[in-house]
């Protein structure tokens, strides 16, 4: 890798051949395609900027101007400016009214600036046909972040670093470092600017940056290159992780209507299973051990939530949905002809005979039982209906009971009903009796659901 010790041996011509390289090996795409790059006016992303310059490769510049610095803010975008020009390379420049957007929608000023640039960066990206953009975060940011995420306690995501690439995100500088980089930009004559907010010590990044770094390189004179072998053995030991995880997703989980289920007892035959089902609800955000522990040890119908999920305790199983608003909404069907709003696809048509099977999504009955207009709505307390096959009545709530329906699956259950006020189909579930045909003569109606 292009880090060992401070970097000071290394030429420019130097990094510029190994940052080709590196492009060559890890990120070919960057030669074929046309790139969108962040640049600041810093050391990092000027230099980013002139190694893509004497590279020729296709790429354009976005230039983010936040406004929170006065002059020096403007000073940063006229650098930028400059260079552009100077090189006739395609710029574009954002001026964003920071604190206006914090007092709008209130937040930290590192998280408005990150979701204006990144938002904006996004649109560029799409409107000129970039493939990617190109940030300028390097060794040095791997080794903070990677320290940021110890002192506050991580799995083995927080601790594998920064990704190279990440969607339309790529690092191209991420295996240099940050004296790499300052010993091209001084042999090469790039000008950059220093913003002074770096030098502070408020923030912790920036303790790490200037108290702690600087002693574990005084300690190890290889520190940068002992570091990234410790990224890679981690990143190795975090994929054999991901087959092992995908085992167990393969054999644990599975999907019925877009709601994710977990056997229990599957997953108790894996040891460790408890870092699985870990891992599982990290995907989903459920973070905390604490909040797993409690929905695998509560009673059914037990719930656990966040902003987008449901996880819910059903016997022994969890069953994961997507949030959601129950829609209670009733609609009316006046004939067999009738075009109804229904969330979901359903026909109706006359038939000749019964001369196809009827399942779970289709039903045969007898037209002369029906009286119009029919309705299709929800479960409501003491529905009953005549379970087909079942010699006797039988309350919808007991039917979903011995069907071991999770409440998801109850509460997104329609019925369909006769104008007499009998059910004629738990739609998807079982058809009632009463309405089965019984003859050659009758007239037929096909009910289908399409999912």
């Amino acid at each position: 890798m292009p880090a060992k010790g401070s970097g000071n041996e290394k030429s420019t011509g130097g990094m510029l051949n190994q940052f080709k390289q590196h492009i060559k090996k890890q990120l070919p795409e960057l030669m074929a395609t046309k790139t969108l790059l962040a640049v600041s006016g810093g050391v990092d992303s000027m230099v980013l900027l002139d190694l893509f310059r004497q590279l020729q490769l296709d790429f354009c510049v976005a230039h983010c101007n936040f406004q929170l610095r006065g002059d020096e803010s403007d000073l940063d975008e006229e650098l930028v400016r400059a260079y552009c020009a100077n090189h006739k390379i395609p710029l574009f420049v954002n001026r964003f009214d920071t604190l206006g957007y914090i007092a709008e929608r209130g937040g930290s000023i590192q998280m408005a600036a990150r979701k204006l640039r990144y938002d904006w960066f996004g649109n560029l990206r799409t409107e000129y046909n970039c493939r990617y953009i190109a940030t300028a975060h390097h060794l040095d940011d791997q080794v903070e972040t990677f320290l940021i995420n110890f002192t506050r306690g991580t799995g083995i995501d927080g601790l594998t670093g920064i990704p190279e690439t990440n969607g339309h995100i790529v690092r191209p500088l991420l295996p240099f470092s940050r004296d790499e980089i300052l010993l091209f930009a001084q042999s090469a004559g790039v000008k950059w600017r220093e913003d002074a907010s770096n030098s502070s010590v408020k923030y912790l990044r920036n303790k790490i940056r200037h108290l702690i770094v600087p002693v574990l390189k005084q300690e190890n004179n290889h520190f940068m290159k002992s570091f990234q072998d410790t990224i890679s053995h981690l990143q190795q030991t975090k994929s054999l992780a991901d087959d092992a995880l995908s085992l167990f997703v393969k054999k644990c989980i599975h999907t019925e209507n877009k709601t994710r289920i977990i056997d229990l007892q599957k997953a108790a035959e894996f040891s460790n299973s408890s870092a699985y089902l870990s891992l599982v609800f990290r995907d989903f955000g459920f973070g905390s051990a604490s909040e797993m522990e409690k929905i695998l040890a509560s009673e059914t119908g037990s719930v656990l939530k966040n902003a987008k999920y449901t996880i819910l305790k059903n016997r022994d199983t969890l069953c994961i949905t997507d949030n959601f608003v129950v829609n209670n909404n009733e609609y009316c069907i006046n004939d067999i002809n009738d075009i109804v709003k229904l969330p979901f696809f359903m026909n109706i048509s006359e038939v000749e005979e019964a001369n196809v099977k009827s399942d779970k999504n289709s039903i045969f009955v007898n037209s002369n039982l029906l009286k119009w207009p029919l309705t299709v709505r929800r479960k409501k307390t003491g529905d009953v209906f005549q379970p087909f096959g079942f010699g006797g009545m039988k309350k919808v709530s007991k039917f979903f009971k011995d069907e071991k329906l999770s409440k998801f699956q109850k509460e997104e259950t329609w019925i369909l009903v006769n104008g007499d006020g009998r059910i004629i189909w738990l739609i998807g579930l079982r058809a009632d009796d009463r309405f089965k045909l019984t003859n050659n003569n009758q007239q037929t109606y096909l009910i289908t659901l399409n999912q």
